[in-house]
């Protein structure tokens, strides 16, 4: 009996970190689907929406049924910042994809638990350990770095920070509101993007067949998969170690476009991709190992 108890209290983690490693690693392809469709933003959120609010619409429908409505109504105000702040950042991250590389894309947004730390002291007066603000400072250097030898952050780059920060708002809006369900509103938001880019989309009857699978691969993949794979097994896993789980998001994206498209990483970002990584990783195994009695309810 004493034996077999740990093995048991242990599966649902383990069955979690597995369910969040594959959600990471069907997120981290979002930029390859991005490459392989050659028309403008609006077009590719579009379609991409379409499909997703299909497939997602499907999983929240059958999750929530007829509550739906009145979960998304009842999110109140911290339910639309969500909302909008979602719809931003499945549209910000696109356009950084057209105009910067994935790895950078990605990089930038490994930087998303120190963004969401330092908000939430803004927001909500949670204030940052010595620790998370060394991790935040030596973060930084890295992506200097990174966008160093083109004179500064390109267009792409800003896009990736603007989304990172429209995704920690999100994050700390939910910390908030615990009530806020993250599907229905998730799903919100697409449709949202959808009406947005409706209007704005300048080839959007262009696509060819090869382009309708791409973004049906595109919606399925990490736009619903992704998503649900993550919210069930992030429910079994303390927060710090789901972040350090999605920080492999960057060089796997990285792997996912240099496999599909060719695209090779420049020494830049390689290294300062290094070091945002690090710091990380390192900021979040300290307090993995340094807070044990808080395991269930880590910050940062």
């Amino acid at each position: 009996m004493p034996t077999d108890a740990p093995k048991v209290e242990r599966q649902p983690a383990v069955n979690g970190l597995l369910l969040i490693s594959l959600a990471t690693m069907v997120w981290a392809s979002g930029g390859l689907f991005t490459r392989l469709l050659p028309f403008d933003l609006w077009t590719i959120v579009f379609w991409r929406g379409v499909f997703a609010t299909v497939f997602i619409g499907v999983y929240v429908l059958y999750r929530f049924g007829r509550d739906t409505p009145v979960i998304i109504w009842r999110a109140g105000f911290d339910g639309v910042i969500v909302t909008l702040c979602s719809a931003a950042t499945v549209v910000l991250f696109p356009a950084a994809f057209q105009h910067t590389t994935v790895a950078n894309a990605f990089t930038i947004l490994a930087a998303l638990p120190f963004v969401t730390s330092l908000i939430a002291w803004v927001w909500m007066g949670e204030r940052p350990s010595g620790l998370t603000l060394t991790a935040a400072a030596v973060a930084t250097i890295g992506i200097v770095i990174m966008v160093g030898p083109s004179g500064g952050p390109g267009l792409g780059d800003l896009y990736a920070i603007a989304g990172t920060l429209t995704n920690a708002l999100m994050i700390v809006a939910i910390r908030r509101n615990p009530q806020v369900a993250m599907l229905p509103m998730a799903w919100a938001a697409i449709i949202l993007s959808v009406v947005v880019a409706y209007p704005l989309a300048t080839q959007l009857w262009d696509l060819g067949p090869r382009d309708y699978l791409v973004a049906a691969g595109f919606g399925l993949g990490p736009m619903t998969l992704g998503m649900m794979l993550y919210v069930i097994g992030s429910a079994s896993v303390p927060a710090a170690l789901s972040a350090l789980v999605t920080t492999a998001e960057a060089p796997i994206g990285a792997l996912w476009a240099w496999l599909g498209v060719g695209e090779t990483p420049a020494t830049a970002t390689l290294n300062g991709g290094a070091i945002v990584l690090c710091s990380v990783v390192i900021r979040l195994l300290a307090q993995w190992c340094l807070t044990p009695s808080a395991k269930g309810s880590e910050g940062v």
